[in-house]
């Protein structure tokens, strides 16, 4: 992703943000005489909501930290296109680390987004397009990537982490064995924000 397209994203958060607060703030939409939050009381909550960093989780020679994880997103655009999903849009950001002296290869599909049940959770190719996303990227040694991912998943969906998984090249230079991981991949528990 380059840095206008990162800046973008940041400039509609922000001002989304700043949106919902001033909102908020005029008293726009009160909460009603039952005392139950309004429609801009929570908008502003969820989108000022943080989400810590998940710990590194390694699988073959490739760390994986999930970044943050959002849910509920009724829409994706990019600098070419836009697009609704058939149930929702969820999107991730995710480092990934070669710590390896080797060049190894990051492949988007082979990450998956747990508790989508009866399908296999794997990244939405037109969304991952729009955002301009790499199937596959070579990693060089000792150097880290961030990365989007964008699934379109069934509005009941239950989605509970996401489920990384690194290379299965050599262990070492004269190994025929891969590097230790995970069948099915590593999971990274983490509850999703909803919402933009």
């Amino acid at each position: 992703m380059t840095n206008r397209a990162r800046n973008r994203v940041r400039n509609r958060v922000r001002a989304l943000t700043m949106g919902a607060v001033l909102c908020a703030a005029a008293g726009c939409g009160g909460g009603g005489s039952d005392g139950e939050p309004s429609a801009a009381s929570s908008a502003a909550s969820s989108a000022t909501a943080t989400q810590a960093a998940s710990r590194p989780y390694k699988d073959g020679h490739l760390t994986f930290t999930l970044l943050f994880l959002r849910c509920g997103l009724n829409a994706v655009s990019g600098s070419h296109s836009e697009g609704q999903p058939d149930g929702q849009f969820c999107w991730a950001r995710l480092r990934v680390d070669n710590q390896d002296p080797q060049f190894h290869t990051y492949v988007a599909k082979s990450q998956r987004l747990a508790g989508v049940p009866g399908r296999p959770g794997t990244p939405d190719t037109f969304a991952m397009a729009v955002r301009r996303q790499h199937d596959r990227v070579e990693i060089g040694g000792h150097d880290l990537i961030e990365v989007e991912l964008w699934y379109d998943v069934p509005r009941d969906a239950k989605v509970s982490g996401l489920r990384v998984s690194g290379d299965r090249d050599p262990a070492g230079y004269l190994s025929t064995s891969p590097a230790p991981f995970t069948p099915g991949g590593v999971l990274i528990a983490m509850k999703p924000l909803m919402g933009w």
